[in-house]
């Protein structure tokens, strides 16, 4: 089966939760007051068999229009980047990172599964991470913690963003531990100089 095919599969499900599928995309987008809610897709195939990966994101507009200002980013990325991708293992243990399929049949387990998750635990976790408050703690509690889905010059960015907007009384402690973490992962100068120029923005944004 074509993986088009497998994601229209849940549109009739998705949609009594506030999901529409972007035809361009293939993603679920649920607009948010502050942004987007998404579920997206990955799929692998083999010779006999394929792979299928569901993703949960997050987009804070507020956070990525400032974040996109002192990052590189192609053409349009900034109107499509996520604040937050998580996998399904790591919101539940129990869930696995992705599916094996080996044949069409096992489409519809898959999809049981993937709905039974959403119900019990993902539509919990987007709804949790789209208040900007829970999203900060988020990323901050343990700035050294990785998020797989990002690498740390993003996770940073996004960080320090986050704690501004949500947290700014914690702001001079989570920069430190920021600054502290980008010196001892030896970032490029480049990188470090967006970081700085990032907090220069963010510092006059406070005031």
């Amino acid at each position: 089966m074509e993986i088009k095919d497998v994601i229209s599969l849940h549109e009739d499900f998705l949609a009594d939760f506030g999901f529409k599928l972007e035809k361009n995309s293939l993603h679920y987008v649920k607009e948010t007051p502050k942004g987007k809610q998404m579920i997206f897709f990955h799929h692998t195939q083999h010779e006999e068999v394929s792979y299928l990966e569901y993703h949960l994101g997050i987009r804070l507009d507020e956070v990525e229009n400032i974040v996109h200002r002192f990052l590189p980013s192609l053409g349009d990325y900034k109107e499509r980047s996520i604040t937050l991708v998580e996998t399904l293992d790591r919101i539940d243990k129990e869930m696995p990172r992705r599916f094996l399929v080996e044949n069409d049949i096992e489409i519809n387990e898959v999809i049981k599964t993937l709905e039974n998750f959403l119900v019990k635990k993902g539509f919990k976790f987007l709804d949790t991470y789209s208040d900007g408050n829970n999203l900060e703690i988020f990323f901050n509690e343990d700035p050294s913690k990785p998020i797989v889905t990002q690498n740390f010059t993003y996770r940073s960015a996004r960080g320090i963003t986050l704690c501004t907007l949500f947290n700014p009384s914690e702001y001079q402690k989570t920069k430190k531990k920021y600054l502290d973490l980008l010196n001892e992962k030896q970032v490029t100068p480049f990188t470090l100089a967006s970081f700085i120029n990032l907090m220069d923005y963010l510092e006059h944004l406070k005031s």
